[in-house]
């Protein structure tokens, strides 16, 4: 799966990002490509998967399945290069020492149309990171949403010492 972080070409930045705490941002300059066995093996429930195991010669087999055994969410935090060198192929340079990022993958329905995803506000309490974000449908769309899909979210943040990262959605 390929993520450019600048979002729709409609779009300027700096007009939708206020100054976040942590210098909280969304995503980092340019693209990130996400390993194709890392965003497999992470799936998400409520969102419907081709089958690997379809056999098109056997009726009872189906080509498409509903994931309901997965969590409904996954968080990393990512600290070191060797954590981005296992979860995507393309990524921009980061500066360890300073800086971390947090990938969320959570299911969503605004996949096939041109949205934009905004923090609303970054709190630390203790030893637990929560964001507030927000999806925002910047063109007017005939469908204004699609099937569920796995979908991520990736926050470039100053390093924090944290154990835990809680994701709101705000609508």
């Amino acid at each position: 799966m390929l993520c450019e972080i600048t979002g729709c070409e409609t779009t300027k930045k700096e007009e939708n990002e206020k100054k976040m705490p942590y210098n909280a941002m969304i995503g980092a300059e340019g693209i990130l490509k996400f390993k194709d066995d890392f965003w497999n093996t992470n799936k998400i429930s409520g969102v419907t998967y081709k089958n690997e195991n379809w056999d098109p010669e056997d009726p009872s087999s189906e080509e498409y399945f509903q994931d309901e055994a997965s969590p409904p969410f996954r968080t990393f935090i990512i600290t070191e290069k060797a954590q981005m060198d296992e979860i995507f192929t393309i990524y921009p340079d980061l500066d360890f020492e300073k800086e971390m990022l947090i990938l969320y993958i959570f299911r969503s329905s605004y996949n096939n149309i041109c949205y934009q995803q905004k923090l609303i506000n970054v709190i630390l309490d203790k030893k637990n990171l929560k964001i507030q974000f927000t999806i925002i449908q910047i063109k007017p769309s005939d469908k204004n949403t699609t099937t569920p899909q796995q979908t991520s979210l990736v926050i470039k943040i100053d390093k924090l010492n944290i154990d835990t990262v809680e994701f709101n959605r705000i609508n």
